[in-house]
Formats: structure tokens, sequence, C-alpha cells
């Protein structure tokens, strides 16, 4: 059964509550999250997200936003301050695969070139090594950051997330 775009979102805000309630150091949070099973939720978030990217639906282009989001992510944020602990190379792999192919097949809009072109300028090296991401650089080229922040402004981020959480932080709003 597949979930749906706000089930996952709650699925999403239920785990960083769960994680908020850890305390003390990184590594003594981490010890609390780690045995309570928590760092195996969003591994299973990602791949409900490309399951809905994967298919026909219209909110396929959301899904894949928002596991794109969660995998850069994982790179830039301790598990402990994500929940993200580890998502499966093979994981990581196609998400990346599916932005490419997204991109290639003008599958996008423009909130999603916006996003690219922050996520590439603040940690660029998960779409160097996990695709290479081929179509990204000719996609984004003309686009500076802070006309992408500019951009995002107008853009919606209740209920997506932490996707959503994080450009609102991101953007001040």
């Amino acid at each position: 059964m597949t979930l749906s775009l706000d089930a996952l979102a709650n699925w999403e805000a239920a785990v960083l509550a769960r994680i908020a309630v850890a305390k003390g150091t990184p590594d003594e949070r981490d010890a609390q999250i780690t045995r309570s099973g928590l760092y195996a939720e969003y591994p299973a978030i990602v791949a409900s997200y490309m399951e809905i990217a994967g298919g026909e639906s219209d909110d396929r282009l959301e899904a894949l936003k928002r596991a794109l989001f969660l995998t850069w992510h994982s790179f830039t944020v301790l598990p402990v301050d994500s929940g993200i602990a580890e998502i499966a190379e093979s994981m990581v792999r196609h998400v990346f695969d599916a932005v490419d192919r997204a991109i290639a097949r003008g599958d996008v809009d423009d909130e999603f070139r916006w996003m690219l072109v922050w996520y590439h300028a603040q940690f660029p090296e998960p779409f160097e090594y996990f695709g290479p991401v081929g179509s990204l650089d000719p996609f984004i080229d003309d686009l500076s950051t802070a006309d992408a922040i500019d951009a995002l402004h107008q853009s919606r981020f209740a209920s997506r997330g932490q996707l959503g959480s994080y450009w609102t932080s991101v953007l001040g709003s």
C-alpha cells in the first residue's frame, strides 16, 4: 500500500518529535535514538517517496523533491539532528538517477530547479559522486543561488516534511 504525501509528512513529523526527546551529548543522543530504532524510519520514508515518484500519480514530482532533499540532507546534517542515519547506497543512487532522468525528460518545475541550485551550491558532492547527475549543470548553470532563494520565497512549505522545515528555516519564513 502506497502512503500519501500527507501521511509521509506526518510520519516524518512523528519521527522528528521522537528524536527531539533525546537529550545529552551527540553521542548520548545517538545511543538513545539507536536504541529506540528510529534510525530505521527514514530509509523506509525515502523508499515510500520513491515509490510515489516512480508511479503515475500527480504527486510524483513532489515525492521526488522530498526524496532528494532527505537524501542530500543526510550528507549535510548529523543523524542525531535529522534522524537520517544511513540510507542504502543503492537507494541514494536510485534517487539521484531519478533526478537525472526527470531533468532530462523535462519532468521538473521551477521550484525544483531553484532547490537544486541551492543544494548543489551548498554541498555538491552527492550529485557528483552518486550520479553523476549529468543533466544537472546545464539545467542550473544560468541561475545564481541568490536568484534561487529569491524565487523560493513564493513557495509554500507547510506540511512538506523535513523539506518544508528546512526551507522555512533557510528562507526565514
